[in-house]
């Protein structure tokens, strides 16, 4: 029963779009307003409440975080438990959301943990962005997700202080169109509805909505020519997927300033007349301070529904989750929102169900849960070819991949004495377990001084120092070190691009990002060819 919605499966000679009108015109009020809203709750199981309110006001979406999780087999059955209730009262599917981007904005115990979008990006790999896409879908399947808030399409360059930081796919906008495309044709070959965002587009913008109201004063030459090129690419995927509205302020869009959520020059002629976009479009949360510092949430849902968005985010006060649902109700009912713009909201939502909905999953493929984690032997290869084509980007100049097969290695025979430090025992066991004899390793802890790396060098007569930085204290420590010494370290680092600046005194830097329990492995087996590369830094294209 989980997925079998009959009534949005095109049967007999009817077309999709006649049995949605159709449906359409037997829906009530109730449950026309209801479908507009994608709402959060705070619970890991329903209750009576919830189940009321679910019947009452017949949300039409969920948005799962990582307050509603204690274990995949607790999450898949709230989310059948959600699929029940709501199927139960409207007699539509749910779509049931998540943010599962990857990196540190992952909600669901995946192994290995899955990479950021920037070290999806650095592989400049359009096969293994949609290969991460579809896998990440096969895993949200699993636990009963059909929608997921990702991929972000925002353009910011790693080296500044963006909010976005890691999140983005990097700093050239068509190597953004290109991955994101590529990372939501995945999620769609699993059924899930990709959602990108933030529409149209953060940039290198420091502050963040979440905490403030934000103002970015790119240009319009500047926007055009940088953050509206990977979301003119996705535009051309059709209808079943979504875009989020950002919440900041651009004047250079909409001289009367109004946040991109409630702004028709920017959801309405911009995104749907200009890019001839067809999906859904979805507010960012309005309980953000970037929203509701603006407008109360309410308001905030009615205007942003009129400016041009087809679902409106809330995800944590029932009360005002209750409250915004009335007003829109109201809104119809007096006349200031038509009955016509509202079915075409409805048309487009249930467009996008239907999709959702023709997924089934094949009863004699094996469980993707394990031991309390999602993973699969095609996830875990997937796994290596990124960290292999991470390798590959920074020792090679940096073309279009298109073969993503690499052979075997042997351990790495290498002429020098190497020392490698790290907080990280992953990368340090990988490391030693792949290279000569003639290497040392030793784990750095947040107490580690400088001494902890200059007297076991000395002691081992180190010709080359490693140190693979995790975070900001190994990369303060790095920053300690004697000028002569630096100048013989390489530097692998596991973490974000700014804990080491691009202009740096160490003999190498390789940039991965991305701390794979087989990093070190890998560095070991490239190790002749870091040393021995004429470029002193390794990083993502320009």
């Amino acid at each position: 029963m989980f997925f079998a919605i009959p009534v949005l499966v095109p049967a007999q000679s009817k077309s999709l779009d006649q049995i949605i009108d159709a449906k359409i015109s037997k829906m009530s009020l109730n449950e026309k307003v209801g479908q507009l809203f994608i709402v959060g709750f705070p619970h890991t199981r329903t209750n009576k409440d919830f189940e009321k309110f679910i019947q009452d006001y017949k949300p039409g979406s969920f948005l799962l975080f990582k307050r509603n999780i204690q274990s995949l087999e607790q999450v898949k059955k709230l989310n059948e438990d959600l699929y029940k209730i709501s199927y139960n009262s409207t007699k539509l599917p749910p779509l049931i959301a998540i943010d599962q981007e990857g990196g540190a904005v992952s909600r669901l115990p995946i192994q290995p943990n899955p990479p950021n979008a920037l070290a999806i990006g650095q592989t400049q790999s359009k096969e293994l962005s949609e290969e991460m896409g579809y896998q990440t879908g096969l895993f949200l399947r699993e636990v009963g997700f059909n929608m997921n808030l990702a991929p972000v399409l925002d353009v910011a360059d790693p080296y500044t202080s963006s909010f976005i930081g890691v999140r983005s796919f990097g700093s050239d906008p068509t190597l953004v169109k290109e991955i994101g495309t590529a990372y939501a044709k995945g999620l769609l070959r699993s059924k899930v509805i990709p959602t990108a965002k933030h529409f149209p587009g953060t940039g290198n913008v420091k502050a963040d909505p979440h905490n403030v109201v934000v103002n970015n004063v790119s240009s319009e030459s500047s926007l055009k020519a940088k953050d509206l090129i990977p979301f003119e690419g996705y535009s051309s995927l059709g209808s079943n997927v979504a875009v989020m509205l950002s919440h900041s302020i651009y004047p250079a869009l909409d001289p009367k300033r109004e946040p991109a959520s409630f702004s028709s020059k920017i959801s309405t002629e911009l995104l749907r007349n200009d890019l001839k976009y067809t999906g859904l479009v979805i507010t960012d949360d309005l309980l953000m301070k970037g929203s509701k510092d603006i407008l109360r949430p309410d308001q905030a849902a009615l205007k942003a529904l009129l400016a041009g968005a087809d679902i409106v985010m809330m995800t944590w006060s029932i009360h005002d989750q209750e409250r915004a649902i009335k007003t829109v109700r109201s809104a119809v009912e007096d006349g200031r929102l038509s009955v016509d713009l509202l079915n075409q909201k409805l048309h487009r939502i249930l467009v996008a169900k239907a999709f959702a909905n023709i997924y089934r999953r094949n009863p004699n493929l094996p469980s993707l849960i394990a031991k309390g984690t999602l993973s699969s032997q095609d996830y875990v290869s997937l796994e290596e070819r990124v960290l292999n084509e991470n390798i590959r980007t920074n020792l090679n100049s940096k073309t279009a991949v298109t073969d993503t097969s690499e052979p075997e290695r042997a351990p790495a025979a290498n002429p020098e004495v190497v020392c490698a430090f790290s907080p990280s025992f992953d990368f340090l066991t990988s490391f030693k377990n792949a290279s000569a004899d003639t290497v040392h390793t030793k784990q750095l802890f947040g107490s580690s001084k400088t001494s902890d790396i200059l007297n076991p060098a000395k002691g081992n007569a180190c010709e080359v120092i490693l140190v693979a930085v995790t975070g900001p204290k190994t990369a303060r420590l790095l920053r300690t070190l004697p000028t002569q010494i630096k100048k013989n370290t390489v530097v692998i680092n596991l973490g974000s691009p700014g804990l080491v600046p691009k202009e740096h005194p160490y003999r190498k830097l390789v940039q991965l990002y991305f701390n794979h329990k087989d990093s070190g492995k890998k560095v070991a087996e490239h190790l002749s060819e870091i040393l021995n590369s004429q470029s002193e830094s390794f990083a993502l294209r320009d």
